[in-house]
């Protein structure tokens, strides 16, 4: 009977190695996850108004972002997704200043349209059980025209946290969206910003 036994042990440790060899391992909640950039899409608005104390000159202005996805991109968690892009951006800012409290406003307008390329799309670090999506896409600047821009304490809210479990679907879909306004005694600055990319695992 012993002799049996063993023998049935045996089989029974040997079928269990022939069926670790059958099912795959299952991977690490710290591997790395690579994708195709699929699609992306982004948009960012920079609204602002400013005055000096004694209201001599004042300006009102408009800065506008428009990315979308031009050519094949690849990505991972950790890492980056990123993708070819082709978009522009428009700045539209009027001022007025005078010479004296008496004196006439003087008008003048600044506009500009310039085409942006090169890459853009996210960052990704896993967080614990989380992945954090951040804005990778240009920003919407003043650099032709006069005026304030978006300032770290906007940029840094421009991301998104997701479970990690999300990653492991097929394909994934992020939606980065937000607007901040900042004020101080001489300036109100709003950002806006929407950017969805899409991911499938690869």
């Amino acid at each position: 009977m012993p002799t049996v036994m063993r023998g049935r042990c045996v089989a029974f440790a040997a079928g269990l190695a022939a069926l670790a060899c059958v099912l795959p391992a299952s991977a690490s909640p710290d591997a790395t996850v690579r994708f195709r950039v699929v699609s992306a899409s982004a948009t960012a608005v920079l609204t602002f108004h400013t005055e000096t104390v004694d209201q001599s000159e004042i300006a009102d202005g408009k800065v506008s972002l428009v990315a979308v996805r031009k050519g094949s991109g690849t990505g991972s968690l950790p890492g980056r997704a990123l993708v070819r892009l082709k978009g522009h951006v428009s700045e539209r800012v009027k001022s007025r200043r005078r010479s004296s409290d008496t004196s006439p406003y003087q008008e003048q307008t600044c506009a500009n349209v310039r085409k942006i390329g090169g890459r853009g799309g996210v960052t990704l670090r896993r967080i614990g059980s989380k992945v954090e999506a951040r804005w990778a896409f240009p920003q919407a600047r003043v650099s032709f025209c006069h005026g304030p821009g978006a300032g770290s304490n906007v940029t840094s809210l421009m991301k998104k946290v997701y479970p990690a479990s999300r990653f492991a679907r097929k394909t994934v879909i992020l939606v980065l969206a937000g607007s901040k306004t900042t004020k101080s005694e001489t300036a109100t600055v709003t950002y806006r910003w929407h950017a969805t990319v899409k991911l499938a695992r690869s």
